[in-house]
């Protein structure tokens, strides 16, 4: 079997899971296509406040690509710049859903796994997650732009710490370099991120898309920002209903009903 990623969207949550429990949801070339199409459901769905990406089971967030089938796809005899293509198409499509995305972490968190975690606005994980970049136990580079949103995470000396040594770490030492941001005991985390992710859906959407987008742009150079759409959405939030009603809420001493609008 080749897995599956499975969308629910409850309650004004998009919750995302990566489903080959038999592999510790190793994500296959079939799941890198679903999950493109499945990021691209939650970026036009205007139900969608907040998004949870998480592995099936408590085993594993994603223990890397499929690397059975690497042979046939990812090969000097195969289009081996195809599969790095479609996998980097994906965690772009991840990272591009313009609400709030959270990674929620069981278990393994492995190679490819790391480099779509780290397409998340932030990470949660259990305490007894693993991670490990192990390209160079493969014989392969890992991909550019996953170096490149690692680096701009956890800093150089760090990412040569992982990328060199290819050594699993443990979810405190994660959190000390700045790869997770948060770390629970493995019963309570997916609870924590629940209730996280619901405070979430409680304020006003087009401020948190203006937040996420503009906090993305200034992680770029400066000559690489849009910053004509980086004033429109600034604007945008003064002009909305919701502005109205934040203020009106506040004056009033209750709790802001908000429309996205």
């Amino acid at each position: 079997m080749s897995g599956s990623v499975d969308l629910v969207i409850r309650d004004q949550v998009a919750h995302l899971y990566l489903n080959n429990p038999e592999k510790k949801n190793a994500i296959s070339a079939e799941m890198w296509e679903d999950l493109k199409a499945k990021a691209g459901e939650i970026s036009i769905d205007t139900r969608v406040r907040a998004t949870i990406l998480r592995g099936h089971g408590l085993s594993a967030f994603a223990a890397g690509a499929d690397i059975s089938q690497f042979e046939s796809r990812r090969s000097a005899n195969s289009e081996g710049s195809t599969y790095d293509e479609l996998t980097e198409s994906a965690v772009a499509a991840v990272k591009s859903i313009p609400v709030p995305v959270v990674a929620a972490i069981h278990g393994f968190c492995l190679g490819g796994g790391i480099s779509l975690a780290l397409a998340c606005d932030l990470r949660f994980a259990a305490n007894d997650s693993t991670f490990a970049i192990p390209a160079a136990r493969l014989g392969i580079s890992y991909p550019t732009p996953a170096i490149e949103r690692l680096v701009g995470l956890i800093g150089t000396s760090n990412a040569k710490y992982l990328l060199f040594s290819a050594k699993r770490i443990g979810a405190q030492a994660a959190k000390e370099i700045h790869l997770i941001d948060k770390v629970f005991k493995q019963e309570e985390l997916d609870e924590e991120v629940e209730t996280f992710v619901a405070t979430l859906i409680n304020n006003a959407p087009l401020s948190l898309k203006a937040a996420k987008y503009i906090i993305d742009q200034c992680a770029l150079e400066h000559h690489e920002r849009d910053l004509e759409n980086i004033h429109q959405v600034s604007r945008n939030c003064f002009l909305s209903e919701d502005y109205k009603e934040g203020v009106r809420a506040f004056m009033e001493s209750r709790k802001p009903i908000f429309q996205g609008k």
